[in-house]
């Protein structure tokens, strides 16, 4: 019965989370802008404090939020297109195995490349975006509240159902017994066990598993039930959650375009994973002047609900339908063993540790990622119009 009750515990706690979701981001279909994150990342005397971060390393962001964001601005307007940004880093060392007090006390000479991501939604259809907030705030609510009804007509049925009921005692009833016939003959199973009794010890054997052998068929019995009187509301808790990822899909999709530059990126993965745990290559080259690499990529896993959920920590969508990755600077021929693609100045120790002063210096953008996640022919419509000579004049700015 300890499922039956944790389901009826959800009733009660469901219609609360209904309406959390419909008012969590009414912007878009899709995670709000990361406000603390981005206040955390403008936040200069703080995160200077101490050395955490150089000044220099502070003026190398804002150049390159103040221009990412000029270009995408000078893109969305010929468009008539809405632009925001959704979240930026804020990273005090480039990685957890140099402890705080060695990195404030590495000077600007030493530091590695300086790590720097931005994001921003981009509005491409007013239209999709407001049909969106329709289905959201008014059938979306509709179908979550007709589910909550149908739990809990088949929780009080569960609950009225004496067949139920009496499957219910008996599972007890054998659970009992079974309790206290060990309860009564442990230590009797114990001595045989201590003197080699076979007899003894297949005697008490015997009796358990005779307990358990009705306790599991009385038990599945049981399960068959329960899973019969809540046919109803699994019928509609299957509607309910494919209606919503297949419509948050095909809204997000329509209605906004996700787009993140990851500046010096120790690694840059293509978006999606596949069996083996290692990153899918882009099924289509693209054709971008300058980029040293371009691919498009369509996911060949269905959505779910976290497909475009954007953690905390992150940029980008957990798993995307479809996800462009285009690479500027200089990066490894070879991928490492998970199909990432490797920045150049990872191939030398003494360009990324903290202990050699670098020929070049960390505030240099010696490479950029950037990606794209959307549908595809709004990926492609972005990078037509984006100024990719702009952007290929910040690589070793």
């Amino acid at each position: 019965m300890g499922r039956l009750i944790i389901l009826f515990a959800a009733i009660i706690s469901m219609p609360l989370w209904v309406r959390g979701q419909v008012t969590d981001c009414p912007q878009w279909p899709a995670p709000c802008p990361h406000n603390d994150a981005i206040t955390q990342a403008t936040d200069i005397v703080g995160r200077e404090d101490g050395n955490k971060v150089t000044p220099q390393e502070i003026a190398m962001e804002s150049y390159l939020r103040n221009t990412l964001t000029d270009i995408l601005q000078k893109l969305t307007r010929a468009k008539h297109w809405e632009l925001y940004e959704m979240m930026e880093s804020d990273y005090d060392r480039p990685n957890g195995t140099i402890s705080f007090g060695q990195w404030c006390a590495t000077p600007y000479e030493k530091r590695p490349p300086h790590l720097y991501s931005i994001s921003f939604i981009i509005v491409v259809n007013k239209d999709s975006l407001a049909a969106w907030q329709d289905w959201y705030k008014n059938v979306l609510p509709q179908q979550a509240n007709q589910l909550v009804a149908d739990l809990k007509a088949d929780g009080q049925n569960s609950q009225n159902d004496a067949a139920l009921q009496s499957l219910t005692d008996s599972v007890q009833y054998y659970a009992q017994l079974s309790g206290k016939y060990t309860q009564d003959h442990y230590a009797e199973f114990m001595n045989d066990v201590q003197n080699n009794n076979q007899k003894g010890v297949k005697r008490y054997n015997d009796k358990m598993a005779e307990y358990q052998k009705k306790s599991d068929a009385l038990m599945k019995k049981l399960q068959d039930r329960a899973s019969g009187n809540m046919s109803a509301s699994t019928n509609s808790s299957d509607r309910f959650t494919n209606e919503k990822v297949t419509k948050e899909c095909h809204f997000t999709n329509a209605s906004i375009v996700l787009v993140n530059f990851s500046i010096n990126p120790e690694l840059v993965s293509f978006g999606v994973t596949g069996d083996d745990d290692r990153f899918i290559n882009p099924q289509v080259k693209l054709n971008i002047p300058g980029a040293y690499y371009a691919g498009l990529l369509h996911n060949p896993n269905k959505p779910d609900g976290q497909s475009y959920y954007i953690g905390e920590q992150d940029y980008t969508y957990n798993h995307p339908e479809d996800i462009a990755t285009i690479l500027f600077g200089k990066w490894q021929m070879k991928r490492d063993n998970y199909n990432n693609a490797i920045p150049a100045y990872k191939a030398s120790k003494a360009a990324s540790d903290i202990v050699n002063v670098k020929a070049v210096k960390c505030d240099a953008v010696q490479n950029m990622a950037l990606q794209i996640e959307g549908r595809p022919d709004h990926i492609k419509e972005i990078i037509s119009l984006v100024d990719t000579q702009a952007l290929q004049n910040i690589v070793n700015h």
